[in-house]
């Protein structure tokens, strides 16, 4: 066995050492064929060609004196199907050996016969657990007869024949990804650094001191340049991760930390990093990637501020606000739901909603919500804690959650149990009013077919203050308030006529003021059915009618409060346009003032005005869009028609508003002649190009000249406004034309979210229509199409 020994020993030292993988198998072996006392040893690689295994005759050592096999096409290009019994074997991880005189497989005998080949061993090679080949072994001379443990120990040189092989397709992978990183880093914005973990060399490339502010020759390559510019609270952190990472303990490292920048300041770092092992399987390098995250951090820390502002005005509101998806089950809730029913808010969660309420199921409501696009509203009762219940208005509502793009249930809950109760206390005393009206209090008389008086009840005297005599054949229209004479003459014709009514008016007591009255009345027929008088039952609901009409006073006041609201934003719009234009009045006279002192810190000056004007436009563009917009939903825009050159406008348009541009671009006019003129509103119109043009600027910086295009048709007329920026993502464009909405890719781009919704709404007052086409980051067409001739009666609108 010495000589076998000493065969699989150079093998495997052959597999480890060399470092071209062809120069390691053929070396491999040339030490198994002259040490294990065979004729021939060779390799067989396994191909798929046109989806059909074959094999390749790849490597090979001969004895001297036999005869090479290397060049043989013969053997190359065979498929297993000539050899039954052994690919099953061998795909098996089964070494195949024997004698060649035994084999029953005629054609695989006779290609060994020919070969002069006695005794054969076949054991396969695997490589990342695929069947890659395997390794055969000739013996031309003797009938040999392989011992087991020979045979073990030939297979396991063809196992590290598959781990070699292995090997060499993951250091030729990571090769090709650091190559591919490489290239990709030189073309970002990202930084790059590499450890040596043997020499301790450490390598900073790709913007690393970009970054932070340094010339790449102002910092050291060390470990420690690293180490002394993160952020003291989070060194510790960072450090953990490394050192858990190089012992393996984990197989990532990758985070986010803070870096001192040469200004002083700490951006936001978000790093990671992989492990590079040497032959031996000994960590040996970690190389790394620094991305400036500083923007997205800074815009994550003013979300959370605005979301805990928001958190802090929903849970700070007196109706109970909740989220549910479209089942019921809660999403939502803010602190009043604890505070009103005792429940906790986190036991809640998943739970259903309708779960708590009375006098409404989910069914009614989602069949209520789908059939109607405004919030609806129930009277409901709401299960407390301690299993009281109380009334509450519930509103509904259907809106798309933004995180998950589900459709999902807004809802509040207001507490209105003292008004319920208010109102079950009236109802309850008006029945017991009726009860007693109906048979003891009630104002009997029985009149002539014209009204007079024939009879009156004894409680004639308690309501109106006369006495039953005192009303005998009088005209009742003596008794009643001029101002409902009339009405009750057309009820009493009704009457007379067989319809019964309910009459309402006033009657003038004998003290001189009015009573209401509820009157019921009914024909008195003689014994022929023909109409001889009408007796009437009539109640005081002068407190009734008072009630009446302090609701509706109420909803007057409720209607006044509303539009001092509209009102006073409409105001506060107005006060605020007054300071912006003071502040930038004082920022040009400011920058004509340092012009004529020569100020030496003027850039520095000019680049702070130029913040403050770029905010004061912005602010103001607000404004205007929020009295522009008030003014839309509280129906106060007038309209005025007029005919209108539609090449001279957008031309003066343009050169008014659009002339120049801070990056010098320019819109291009693509207008055909046309005699015509179309009727429109200037300022409407104004509006509507103005939002659109400016925006195809705004979000297209950077990128070629914006677009207006007209086209004259036969009916209508069309302007499209295309611009070549970032575009509109495909599943956001639903959205478009809701108010304050904008894009995801839009975060840094600055704007009201009121533009677009105020182009469609003035487009729709000119009875134009308005559609959006978008390709994020190619193209943006917004189109416009108005009828040449619009309606006189837009001009009455207000």
């Amino acid at each position: 066995m010495n000589h076998l020994l000493k065969a699989i020993s150079e093998a495997n030292n052959y597999l480890l050492k060399e470092n071209n993988v062809h120069d390691a198998l053929q070396n491999c072996i040339n030490a198994l064929g002259s040490n294990i006392l065979i004729d021939r040893c060779y390799i067989f690689k396994n191909e798929i060609v046109e989806n059909t295994l074959i094999l390749n005759y790849e490597y090979e050592w001969c004895k001297e004196g036999t005869i090479p096999f290397i060049d043989n096409p013969d053997l190359s290009g065979l498929t297993y199907d000539e050899f039954p019994g052994l690919y099953p074997s061998l795909s098996q991880n089964l070494p195949l050996y024997g004698l060649v005189k035994e084999s029953t497989n005629a054609y695989f005998r006779e290609l060994m016969e020919m070969q002069d080949i006695k005794a054969y061993l076949f054991t396969p090679i695997f490589s990342n657990n695929v069947f890659w080949g395997w390794i055969g072994f000739d013996d031309c001379e003797n009938e040999r007869i392989w011992l087991e443990e020979e045979v073990n120990a030939l297979h396991t040189v063809a196992h590290n024949i598959g781990l070699r092989l292995n090997q060499e397709k993951v250091r030729f992978d990571l090769e090709k990804t650091l190559n591919e990183l490489d290239f990709y880093m030189q073309g970002s914005n990202q930084a790059k650094w590499e450890w040596n973990l043997v020499t301790n060399e450490v390598k900073f490339t790709y913007n690393w001191f970009g970054m932070l502010g340094y010339q790449d020759d102002e910092l050291e390559h060390t470990y420690e340049t690293w180490q002394s510019r993160v952020h003291p609270n989070d060194i510790v952190e960072t450090h953990y991760k490394l050192e858990r990472f190089i012992a393996r303990k984990t197989d990532k490292y990758e985070g986010i930390f803070r870096m001192k920048h040469k200004n002083g300041s700490y951006i936001w770092i978000k790093y990671s990093a992989i492990m590079i092992d040497n032959d031996f399987g000994v960590a040996e390098k970690i190389i790394g990637t620094h991305i400036d995250i500083s923007e997205i951090k800074t815009k994550e820390i003013e979300l959370a501020k605005q979301r805990n502002e928001y958190d802090h005005l929903v849970n700070n509101l007196a109706e109970i606000i909740f989220k549910t998806d479209l089942n019921g089950n809660i999403i939502f809730l803010n602190n009043r739901w604890e505070e009103i029913t005792g429940h906790n808010i986190n036991s809640c969660i998943h739970k259903n909603i309708f779960d708590f309420l009375e006098n409404v199921t989910l069914e009614e409501a989602k069949e209520q919500l789908f059939n109607s696009k405004e919030s609806k509203g129930f009277e409901v009762q709401l299960l407390k804690k301690n299993e009281e219940k109380i009334w509450g208005l519930l509103l509904l509502n259907i809106d798309l959650d933004f995180t998950t793009d589900q459709k999902i249930i807004i809802g509040s809950i207001t507490d209105i149990n003292d008004t319920i109760n208010f109102k079950n206390k009236l109802a309850i005393s008006e029945q017991k009013y009726r009860f007693i009206a109906d048979n003891t209090s009630d104002f009997i008389m029985q009149h002539q077919k014209d009204g007079t008086i024939t009879y009156a009840s004894n409680n004639s005297k308690k309501i109106t203050g006369y006495s039953p005599a005192e009303l005998l054949s009088k005209d009742p229209y003596s008794f009643f308030h001029p101002d409902d004479i009339e009405r009750v003459k057309k009820q009493h014709a009704n009457i007379l006529e067989n319809k019964n009514e309910i009459i309402t008016f006033r009657f003038k007591k004998k003290n001189g003021k009015y009573v209401w009255l509820e009157t019921y009345s009914k024909t008195i027929l003689d014994n022929k059915n023909k109409i001889v008088g009408i007796q009437t039952s009539s109640r005081d609901i002068t407190e009734r009618v008072k009630d009446r009409e302090n609701i509706q006073q109420a909803l007057i006041k409720e209607k006044e409060l509303n539009e001092l609201k509209s009102g006073f934003v409409t105001m506060a719009s107005h006060q605020f346009r007054t300071p912006l234009s003071v502040i930038y009045s004082n920022v040009e006279l400011l920058n004509y003032k340092m012009e004529i002192l020569k100020f030496d810190k003027k850039e520095e000056i000019e680049r702070i005005s130029s913040r403050i004007s770029n905010e004061v436009n912005r602010m103001t563009e607000l404004m205007n869009n929020i009295l522009v917009f008030g003014a839309y939903e509280s129906n106060n825009l007038k309209i005025d028609i007029k005919d209108i050159n539609l090449n001279s406008f957008i031309e003066n348009l343009i050169e008014t508003y659009f002339n120049n541009e801070k990056d010098g671009r320019k819109i291009i006019i693509d207008n055909p002649v046309f005699n015509g003129s179309i009727q429109s509103d200037e300022s409407l119109l104004t509006h509507i190009l103005n939002n659109l043009i400016s925006n195809a600027f705004k979000y297209s910086v950077g990128s070629s000249n914006p677009v207006i295009k007209i086209e004259y048709k036969k009916e209508k007329f069309k302007i499209e406004i295309i611009d070549f920026g970032c575009g509109i993502p495909k599943d956001e464009t639903k959205h478009l034309f809701k108010s304050f909405f904008r894009g995801s890719n839009t975060s840094t781009i600055k704007g009201s979210g009121l533009g677009l919704i105020i182009a469609k709404q003035f487009t729709e007052l000119l009875n134009g229509t308005i559609s959006i086409e978008s390709k994020e980051n190619e193209i943006t067409i917004v189109t416009l199409e108005f009828p040449y001739k619009q309606n006189t009666e837009l001009q009455k609108l207000n």
